[in-house]
């Protein structure tokens, strides 16, 4: 049944990334060695690469909102591959950051979130930065640190301040709109 599914010509990205999935598990069972090997194996059968079949395995780790995007062609699959990487919880800051920006990130931006994800270093507001294409030397504004903090209470992290910093912008740019517009 598995392998009819894989074979279908209108299988959604999602599908197809549990289908390899419960293949995968299955053979992994019954003995075969090595991932390598089954992945190329799983792929023999359905005509993929062994390496495609592992993409596909990882879109599995994708949260929902995240993998509709991919089936719907919003998310290319190799970013979905490395955004698959972050933990559920920096998943779920991407998704945010793509319902209130409308950007989706692009291969090379999933790669960024990954290797800050990797480093312990990723926050929603390097989330919205990275998608929004702006990085800290290219955004032009300086803040002094010691202004900033008369603003909040000392025991608060660097991150609370920008993620606090963040929806402020993201309701104040929302605001802008909405006067924009006539709303």
């Amino acid at each position: 049944m598995v392998d009819t599914n894989i074979q279908r010509e209108d299988i959604l990205p999602s599908e197809k990334a549990k289908a390899y999935r419960m293949k995968y598990e299955a053979m992994k069972h019954q003995g075969c060695k090595g991932e390598k090997y089954t992945a190329d194996a799983i792929g023999e059968t359905a005509g993929d690469s062994g390496r495609t079949v592992q993409r596909y395995i990882r879109l599995s780790e994708l949260v929902e909102e995240l993998l509709d995007y991919v089936d719907e062609n919003k998310i290319p699959m190799l970013a979905g591959e490395k955004l698959s990487y972050l933990k559920a919880g920096e998943q779920a800051w991407v998704a945010d950051a793509i319902r209130s920006s409308g950007i989706f990130p692009s291969k090379a931006q999933a790669e960024q979130l990954k290797a800050g994800s990797e480093a312990g270093e990723l926050t929603e507001g390097k989330i919205y930065a990275v998608l929004s294409g702006k990085t800290e030397s290219s955004t032009g504004v300086s803040i002094s640190a010691k202004r900033i903090r008369e603003y909040f209470p000392p025991e608060y992290t660097k991150a609370q301040v920008e993620e606090i910093i963040y929806r402020l912008l993201d309701q104040w740019k929302e605001k802008a709109a909405d006067e924009s517009y006539g709303v």
